[in-house]
């Protein structure tokens, strides 16, 4: 399988979730949805995504899993019934977001932009 993958809405981040064991490290990015042009509604997100692309790239742990995830358009982005806020495991109040799926790591909007605490996400503890 590959180590970067995007996936579109709550069910298939569900869905994904399950392809994986619990060797891999699984890093999660949740966004707005894009256009056709390839871009997202989320001006922090689309600020945010060079960087840790950029970090992705060269500092992703070799058992490690990227996945990118469309949080949706904004209206459904902002719903407080939004399952991305309502999931107990996630508890998503911001977008970009960038988190270890199982462990309390977690960057937010303008902390993406520093590609040094990126890649201390990505360390071991």
């Amino acid at each position: 399988m590959t180590s970067s993958l995007s996936v579109t809405g709550y069910e298939e981040f569900k869905n994904i979730l399950n392809n994986y064991g619990k060797d891999k490290r699984i890093f999660l990015l949740f966004s707005g949805s894009k256009d056709d042009q390839g871009n997202s509604w989320c001006p922090d997100c689309v600020v945010a995504e060079k960087p840790v692309h950029e970090t992705v790239k060269s500092s992703l742990p070799s058992n490690g899993i990227f996945i990118e995830c469309s949080v949706g358009d904004r209206a459904s982005w902002k719903s407080p019934k939004s399952p991305f806020r309502t999931d107990s495991q996630l508890r998503l109040t911001n977008i970009p977001t960038l988190l270890e799926w199982g462990t309390a790591k977690r960057l937010t909007e303008s902390q993406l932009l520093d590609i040094g605490m990126i890649k201390i996400l990505f360390e071991e503890d």
